[in-house]
């Protein structure tokens, strides 16, 4: 992700310092320079700027005074030789304030507080497109590989070391697994367990009634330890 930059000074050499800075930054992109707040507001209605470096003391139309006529105005770093105005300045909802001289580890720390949580939202969002959720699990017993969609299992009862699959499309299949072990594998926002001894396809429940649950022909108890997950659930869904 690139962040496009505009300066604003009307001190030539502190323009060069800038822009000298903000070359050695891939994530920045200089848009350009300007030397007065009237050639920035040109700039700003022609070309989408990310971070504005505008120094507060200029002539004609200060810095904050140009702010003042911006309705959404972009990420500002001020830089200014007066420490007077620092207070003063926040009040505008700027992300920093520069004293010049301006040192490059200063400078840096300000883009951060720009730059860091940006790409970091960016970095999360392109590993959760990456993470596809699966769609189905395997069991083991009667010397088979028994592949089941997610979808098509309505419930799980346990007993012991064993647990039965209830699905759609097949008759219960008695799998050596724990209960509590089995819960750990499947999709959290698909399966609820209700019961010491049941986990339910929450998209098979059909009617909740009292402490007990319809899920196709069967009626499934409800105990007190995990009705309210189930509760929880259902104030979602509202």
């Amino acid at each position: 992700m690139k962040f496009n930059c505009l300066i604003v000074d009307d001190e030539p050499i502190a323009q060069e310092i800038l822009e000298k800075y903000i070359s050695q930054i891939d994530v920045l992109n200089l848009v350009g320079k300007c030397g007065n707040a009237f050639e920035a507001l040109n700039v700003l209605h022609k070309e989408p700027i990310d971070i504005l470096f505008l120094d507060i003391k200029m002539p004609s139309l200060s810095g904050l005074d140009m702010l003042k006529t911006l309705q959404n105005p972009p990420n500002v770093i001020l830089t200014t030789a007066f420490s007077e105005f620092g207070v003063e300045s926040y009040e505008y909802g700027i992300t920093d304030y520069l004293l010049k001289p301006i040192s490059f580890e200063r400078f840096l720390k300000a883009v951060n507080k720009l730059v860091i949580p940006q790409n970091s939202k960016l970095i999360l969002t392109q590993l959760e497109e990456k993470i596809v959720e699966p769609t189905f699990i395997f069991f083991k017993a009667d010397k088979k590989i028994h592949k089941y969609y997610f979808s098509d299992i309505v419930f799980i009862e346990g007993s012991g070391n064993y647990v039965k699959i209830h699905s759609q499309h097949e008759k219960p299949l008695m799998v050596l697994d724990k209960l509590t072990d089995l819960q750990n594998k499947l999709p959290q926002k698909q399966f609820i367990r209700i019961h010491k001894s049941f986990i339910v396809n929450v998209s098979h429940i059909q009617k909740i009634e009292g402490n007990m649950i319809k899920i196709e022909d069967k009626i499934i108890p409800i105990s007190a330890t995990f009705k309210p997950n189930l509760e929880a659930l259902i104030r979602d869904k509202q």
